[in-house]
């Protein structure tokens, strides 16, 4: 008889997961804790690019609530401002993203089992005749009760709605470097011609509280003046992964996602590189079921795939996050003499920093 797949967490890379091996005939159940897949999701931003989306292959369209084109990068004194000619992310609402996921996931032949929490004797006993995969974030169950090794660098986030504020370009979100908490940034994103979202990030070993941080950073006299006739909708925290786990298969159980730390470590976007992995992850199990090949190719085709870019997303976090307003003022000042505004215009590519620099290599010859 053949293996099933069991997968914890019904979130988006779950659920892309699990479309994937039931369009191929595989058997697959999700557990998701929670009492609907969506449900807690808007604690992180929707904020995703235009090709990353067409990649994951599922139709977000029902769960666009903006479009972003353009981006202002502050550095000290000095901005850089990015503009390009068509949209290049969608600002998403993910809970209807993820219960869009859903539907395609069932469409295609998932199971999904809501407000099932998988403690360790389910996971004990589901791991002897199942591949189990660990889909379940940051704090993940599943790598914690079959001992993969930790994840020891973290961003402790705090994100907040804020209606009828100030927005003067619409399809274009602020980012803020030097003057922002040590090893991350701040943002704003318009959600609409009224609605904007305000977020921060904190190291988690700075030991202060991201909220604190949060009311400090929305002081900032560009944020401020957005939020002056404003008011606060709603606030979250989360936690981001800052790095990959060493191990990502053990056995018959694997990881995907935050849970194996497949996060962007300059922003904290997970939803594209863990959905790609899970794609990834997708074939390797279809090809240990149906011809016996080692479940361990997944680890190394992903890092084959997609560990340069992470690699280079958690070199660039590593080099802006250690930066004062003076060394950020003559970057910044240098980079717009340099023509770096126009390059990110028309080659800037959120996901993949990988391509910009080989774009930028043959600029150069």
């Amino acid at each position: 008889m053949e293996k099933e797949v069991v997968i914890v967490g019904g979130g988006v890379v779950g659920l892309v997961l699990a479309k994937e091996l039931a369009k191929d005939g595989i058997n697959v159940t999700v557990h998701e804790a929670k009492r609907s897949v969506g449900e807690g999701a808007d604690k992180a931003s929707g904020i995703l690019s235009v090709g990353g989306l067409k990649e994951i292959g599922v139709d977000y369209r029902g769960a666009v609530l903006n479009s972003l084109d353009g981006a202002v990068l502050y550095g000290g004194d000095q901005r850089l401002r990015i503009k390009a000619k068509e949209p290049k992310a969608y600002v998403l609402d993910r809970e209807i993203f993820g219960m869009l996921c859903a539907r395609e996931a069932q469409a295609a032949g998932a199971k999904i089992v809501t407000n099932s929490m998988m403690g360790k004797e389910q996971l004990s006993s589901l791991e002897k005749d199942n591949i189990v995969v660990g889909a379940d974030g940051v704090v993940s169950t599943v790598a914690s009760h079959f001992g993969f090794p930790k994840i020891d660098d973290y961003i402790l986030t705090y994100k907040a709605e804020f209606s009828n504020a100030k927005i003067e370009d619409v399809h274009s979100c602020n980012l803020f470097f030097s003057d922002a908490p040590r090893k991350f940034f701040g943002w704003t994103v318009p959600y609409s011609q009224s609605i904007l979202e305000v977020g921060i990030g904190e190291w988690m070993h700075s030991r202060r509280n991201s909220l604190a941080v949060f009311n400090t950073f929305i002081k900032n006299d560009i944020v401020r003046k957005s939020l002056l006739s404003s008011s606060k909708i709603s606030g979250r925290a989360s936690l981001i992964p800052l790095q990959t786990r060493k191990t990502t298969v053990k056995g018959n159980v694997l990881l995907v996602g935050d849970a194996a730390g497949q996060v962007k470590a300059t922003t904290g976007g997970g939803i594209v590189f863990g959905s790609l992995c899970a794609k990834t992850a997708a074939e390797a199990i279809k090809n240990h079921i149906r011809r016996g090949a080692p479940l361990s190719l997944y680890e190394k085709a992903w890092r084959k795939r997609y560990g340069l870019d992470l690699s280079l997303h958690k070199f660039i976090h590593s080099y802006y996050s250690n930066i004062g307003s003076r060394a950020a003022s003559f970057i910044f000042r240098f980079a717009k003499l340099a023509g770096a505004e126009s390059f990110l215009s028309e080659y800037g590519d959120m996901d993949r920093p990988s391509v910009v620099v080989k774009r930028l290599l043959i600029r150069q010859k």
